[in-house]
């Protein structure tokens, strides 16, 4: 009985190491070119500013139409567009360190034992 138990589990890790292997190892090995190369930092930046300008748009949009109903028309409020720039400017730089100690994290092995930390929930 116990042979039998032994060559299953045997079975079983295998099989669980191959579709590691297929499919997830791939991703992960992408995920790493990608995080020290800077290509998943650029590709973050270039959201950030998508992202940000587009919710920036539509915030004026949103505060032209409002005062447009009281048949006021919105003047050009130069310390607002000052306040976005250095909003969009203050969300890079800390993606853009974020991105820094991603890569010395990986660098240094910092997170390999990450995965017994990791709760399904997403908290630690």
């Amino acid at each position: 009985m116990m042979g039998i138990a032994a060559d299953t589990y045997a079975d079983l890790t295998r099989k669980m190491y191959e579709d590691w292997e297929q499919r997830f190892y791939p991703k992960q090995k992408d995920l790493l070119e990608k995080a020290s190369t800077g290509q998943l930092a650029s590709e973050q930046l270039s959201r950030v500013d998508e992202n940000l300008r587009g919710s920036l748009r539509a915030s004026t949009q949103s505060n032209a139409n409002r005062m447009a109903r009281f048949g006021v028309t919105a003047e050009q409020n130069t310390s607002g567009d000052a306040r976005q720039a250095l909003g969009i400017a203050g969300t890079k730089n800390a993606v853009r360190k974020h991105a820094e100690e991603r890569s010395m994290s990986i660098l240094s092995g910092a997170n390999m034992g990450l995965r017994q930390k990791m709760n399904v929930g997403g908290g630690m």
